[in-house]
């Protein structure tokens, strides 16, 4: 695997990785112009598209009966600014058992190869989401070529 990233102008950034690119950028509070995604956030989708996958594949292997799945992670920092903890809620779309959601959640947590790659002073947490207070922003977007446009 290989990315390419290049500075367009202040902190704006481009990354390429295959035929997509992505744009990088600070908040305008930290000297930025607010025109991509931080590099923290895309940490956390990274984090976050790896535990859907995660979750989908153990569902198909254990023959569950998940129809869909959700992630949403916050981050949590310390003093200093640094991440010292992530919250993942996971909500569940199919007929699951308490039980079966349960060891999904565990699952996840001990197999999400992005997620080994987090040190041990970050605190991971997952949990079962309410659904009622999942945020879906975005949602509006549709696939073309591989790339997400709304």
């Amino acid at each position: 695997m290989q990315v390419f990233v290049e500075r367009v102008s202040g902190f704006l950034q481009l990354a390429h990785a295959q035929n997509r690119t992505v744009t990088i950028d600070q908040s305008v509070e930290r000297g930025g112009g607010n025109m991509g995604f931080r590099p923290t956030e895309l940490w956390l989708v990274g984090l976050s598209s790896c535990s859907v996958m995660t979750l989908l594949r153990y569902a198909e292997q254990q023959e569950l009966q998940l129809v869909d799945v959700t992630v949403t992670a916050e981050d949590s920092v310390d003093e200093q600014g640094d991440i010292a903890a992530i919250d993942f809620r996971v909500t569940f779309s199919g007929s699951l058992a308490a039980e079966q959601k349960a060891d999904m959640l565990e699952h996840v947590k001990n197999n999400c190869k992005v997620l080994k790659t987090v040190g041990p002073h970050i605190k991971i947490s997952y949990r079962e989401a309410e659904t009622s207070n999942v945020q879906l922003a975005g949602t509006s977007c549709t696939l073309e070529g591989g790339n997400c446009c709304g």
